[in-house]
């Protein structure tokens, strides 16, 4: 079946699908077996088989140097994949494009658009990047800005009685490059701005990592005051609850804390009330580029209609998460039918995407 895996050096490539069958090369900024990317990964091949594409995928395990020799891998590719999925994950995107439109290759960029200094510098979807078909990416601020005001908001709870109460805030950024990293800390600092109880005493990096967070925090908590903690990831919050946990204070009661990934240990960590919300959806955007491939392989003309293409993230809260683990608690996205998410076929020229939670549920199969 189309998007099975085979393992190889680099990464790890659909088994070949029919003559007929296109290919797509995806470019793995993460890991293929575990983490954030491989939801991602899982989505795009559960769409991709639906589609009736080929995928082939090289993993980057987090390493801006592999993420290059896979990029390099992709365009020795013999005969050439006919589109390609890159991120500008550590702002490695560039080159990627630079040489899709140079091979006349037709290029997607996933989750991490371009800086706007990139753009400036190297080009533009559709103009001089002609082969540069779309951008599709999340809204990461408005990601950053709902996990910062769900830590006021569980703070309030918890203090009723002091209204006029400080929160030490500890902000736990993924990195200082990635767009959506960027995205996210402008939503924090919106936040900063409108809800003047959140006193950010500490911005730290702690590069998407469970570890790094746990250090972070733990090396935090003997300096200075404590009541929440701003995720940049699931795997960020982790590590800070860890931390948090083995220092003899109570998540969720003495310090609260915020996420975004919907990761499994993410929404567990939301029933057991140790995370305000796990905020996210974004790994869905492997299914929804595939939509939009699809789309383009068929004709709809995505340049026309964007190029950019946002989507919006949700928050899994104690409210909706056992009816988000009832539909989607096995990761079977499978039984979604993407081809209710397709503009290909519908003739009304202001029809619009609607990649969302809603229309998701609706989309399963009977």
């Amino acid at each position: 079946m189309i998007g099975t895996c085979l393992s190889f050096a680099g990464g790890h490539a659909a088994q070949a699908g029919p003559d007929h069958a296109p290919r797509v090369a995806f470019i793995n900024p993460g890991y293929g077996d575990r983490g954030f990317w491989k939801d991602v990964s899982d989505t795009m091949h559960a769409a991709a088989s639906q589609f009736g594409f080929e995928i082939v995928e090289f993993d980057s395990d987090r390493q801006w140097p592999l993420m290059a020799e896979n990029a390099s891998r992709v365009f020795a590719m013999d005969p050439p994949p006919d589109y390609i999925i890159a991120s500008n994950e550590h702002q490695q995107g560039g080159r990627i494009l630079i040489e899709a439109n140079a091979r006349h290759i037709p290029i997607f960029m996933l989750l991490n658009d371009l800086t706007d200094e990139q753009k400036t510098r190297l080009g533009r979807a559709g103009t001089n990047l002609p082969y540069w078909i779309a951008t599709l990416t999340p809204d990461n601020k408005k990601a950053g800005f709902d996990i910062a005001r769900s830590l006021v908001q569980a703070d309030e709870k918890l203090h009723p009685d002091q209204p006029d109460r400080k929160i030490c805030l500890l902000s736990l950024a993924g990195d200082w490059n990635t767009p959506a990293s960027l995205d996210r800390l402008e939503g924090l600092d919106v936040a900063l701005a409108k809800y003047p109880a959140l006193s950010e005493k500490r911005r730290l990096v702690a590069n998407w990592s469970y570890d790094e967070a746990y250090k972070r925090t733990a090396s935090w908590l003997p300096e200075g005051c404590l009541d929440a903690v701003w995720a940049a990831n699931d795997d960020i919050a982790r590590g800070a609850i860890a931390a948090i946990e083995d220092a003899g204070k109570v998540a969720g009661k003495d310090v609260v804390v915020g996420g975004l990934n919907w990761s499994a240990q993410g929404l567990k960590l939301v029933k057991e009330g140790k995370m305000t919300m796990t905020h996210g959806g974004h790994f869905l955007a492997g299914a929804w580029i595939m939509v939009l491939v699809n789309d383009f392989h068929n004709g709809v003309d995505l340049q026309g209609r964007g190029p950019n293409y946002s989507f919006p993230m949700q928050a899994i809260t104690r409210d909706n998460v056992d009816l988000f683990e009832e539909k989607f608690g096995q990761r079977d996205w499978g039984k979604v039918d993407f081809s209710q998410f397709a503009l290909t076929g519908k003739n009304d020229k202001t029809a619009t995407y609607h990649f969302d939670l809603e229309h998701l549920f609706a989309a399963i199969k009977n």
